[in-house]
């Protein structure tokens, strides 16, 4: 497929100026209804107007932006037909469409081409604020192509299991790409989660008998990859296909014949969108036969950008940048206090940093945080040439309104905090908030010296397998899962601390255990990987979002049950 579209320069431009008037005429109108909401006679008028825009579009051969007007007009259309009160949902995609086509256009216009798949999230967001179907990322894809399933002859060599137990073994694996992808649904983030899922379809592939079945789960496997390495965005609709894969996981183990010729068509598709160029994801479209596209997801990522202006990861990015910024300042200011001089060399550069961190925070919508270092810049001018003994006090409120400007911008990139929340600041506020950082602060050493030992703890394993079971190298890990157990007690998190408990016994009887099997203690050894997994999903979880979904320990429940199960002479 050709991503990219030449548009005749010439065509557009003689209907540009028309085309842009009935837009911001269709754009005025809706901005009309929403303030006052009692005429739908003017959404009417909003459809008549976008139905003018979809015709030109299509003439043009601009589909991208054709297909917005188009989803646009079938929402004015849908909130038409209904008699009950509007969906502020559907009201917003609205709203939003109409500040995306505007720039699309612009877009398409600069660039002398259309880019439609650069449309499809947009129109996706109208489909969905109705109730439709999402469109598939290989919506314009009109390419047929051989089925990699049915058609090629590729064959992995694997440790096929009988039906009865591989309908055990899917049960379980499902259970894992669930917790997953349960973690994607909710979180709206592919790491950690995408690792999760990937364990569990390289364990189907190698069990499952060479042949249709197996391709499937190897494409399906590649995609895994591709999303582990940042080859693919997540989207919507790709939420759906990773759901799709669930639902054949539920189908196998209700008997059906796993396989869906659209769902593989569309991973192969975004196979193609990836910018992955080893691994896995390599491999598997080297043997399916499968060329890149000429844009990358991540390319395509970076033009929506481009159009659209700033992204979360953007301010996030210039969030870190100025808490860097304000920490030098503080910096500055010990210097300052400590030599106790006040030259204007001395002085002008950190009022020269506050300045410039003054309009970064105006640029970010907060103005309250502006207007205090713009306060205090004032203060610092007339410090110049004074002697400052007596001038402490001063400097020292100067430092706590860094200090809090810092924690602040902390808690708002850990999104604990709203721009909202530091509207009307006062004392009690102003303590609040940086208790609160102070708190997440500790909270996350805690939590990441658990990460390090968990990791610890399964570089021992694999250590201990790979050295022909050598228990020195597991030795003390009792002790550190006791430690971390420890650690989440004092938390007063009762959850966690009941799994590190028995996660503590279970590895403290292994140890000490007298009756070693090879063959035995391989699948205890693996049993015990996806206890420790859990346990690491769980805590990635609390780290990103300070609140963590106890379900997620149910595979590490499970897993310690089974093992519990074994008998071990000690």
């Amino acid at each position: 497929m050709t991503l990219r579209i030449e548009i005749n320069p010439s065509s557009i431009a003689l209907v540009y100026e028309e085309l842009s008037n009935t837009l911001q005429k269709a754009t005025n109108v809706f901005e009309t209804f929403l303030a006052e909401r009692h005429s739908l006679e003017l959404l009417n008028q909003c459809e008549t107007d976008l139905r003018q825009i979809g015709g030109t579009l299509r003439l043009l051969e601009v589909p991208g932006a054709a297909l917005i007007a188009d989803e646009m007009r079938f929402l004015c259309r849908s909130i038409l037909d209904k008699t009950e009160a509007v969906p502020e949902a559907q009201l917003n995609a609205l709203s939003t469409a109409f500040f995306v086509l505007p720039r699309y256009l612009e877009y398409v216009q600069s660039n002398k081409a259309d880019i439609p798949i650069m449309a499809l999230p947009h129109a996706n967001e109208l489909r969905s604020a109705h109730g439709q179907f999402l469109l598939p990322d290989n919506y314009f894809n009109t390419q047929e192509s051989s089925l990699f399933s049915r058609d090629s002859k590729l064959r992995v060599k694997s440790q096929a299991l009988a039906p009865e137990l591989l309908i055990k073994h899917f049960a379980r694996q499902r259970q894992i790409y669930q917790t997953g992808l349960l973690g994607v649904l909710r979180d709206n983030k592919l790491q950690p989660h995408v690792e999760l899922m990937s364990r569990a379809l390289r364990r189907l592939c190698a069990v499952i008998e060479p042949g249709p079945e197996q391709r499937f789960w190897l494409l399906a496997n590649a995609l895994m990859d591709a999303f582990a390495q940042g080859g693919l965005e997540l989207s919507a609709q790709r939420k759906r296909v990773l759901g799709a894969l669930e639902g054949q996981m539920r189908g196998k183990l209700k008997g059906r014949r796993v396989g869906n010729e659209l769902l593989e068509r569309e991973l192969c598709y975004l196979l193609q969108l990836s910018s992955v160029k080893e691994g896995l994801c390599h491999r598997v479209m080297a043997a399916a036969g499968l060329q890149p596209e000429a844009l990358s997801d991540a390319e395509l990522q970076q033009m929506r950008q481009q159009m659209l202006g700033l992204s979360y990861d953007t301010v996030s990015s210039v969030l870190n940048e100025l808490r860097g910024e304000l920490r030098h300042a503080r910096d500055i200011l010990e210097l300052l206090a400590q030599h106790g001089r006040s030259d204007t060399d001395e002085i002008e550069p950190l009022m020269q940093l506050l300045k410039q961190s003054s309009d970064v925070l105006k640029l970010l919508n907060l103005p309250s945080l502006a207007t205090m270092l713009v306060e205090h810049n004032g203060s610092l001018a007339r410090l110049i040439g004074q002697p400052l003994d007596n001038k402490q006090a001063d400097l020292a409120l100067l430092a706590e309104s860094l200090l809090f400007i810092e924690s602040s911008l902390a808690q708002i990139d850990r999104r604990q905090l709203n721009y909202s929340d530091l509207a009307d600041l006062d004392s009690v506020k102003i303590d609040r908030i940086n208790t609160d950082n102070q708190l997440a602060i500790a909270r996350d050493i805690v939590i990441q010296e658990s990460k390090d030992i968990i990791s610890l703890v399964k570089r021992s394993i694999s250590a201990y397998a790979d050295s022909g079971y050598d228990a020195t190298h597991i030795g003390t890990l009792p002790d550190l899962l006791h430690s971390v157990r420890g650690a989440f007690k004092l938390m007063n998190m009762p959850k966690i601390t009941e799994v590190m408990r028995a996660a503590a016994v279970f590895m403290d009887r292994f140890v000490h255990r007298s009756n070693i099997e090879i063959s035995e203690d391989n699948k205890t050894l693996e049993t015990l990987a996806d206890t420790m997994i859990s346990i690491e999903y769980y805590l990635n979880e609390l780290g990103r979002h300070y609140v963590a979904d106890d379900q997620i320990l149910r595979l590490a429940e499970d897993s310690l049950a089974e093992l519990r199960e074994k008998v071990m002479k000690v």
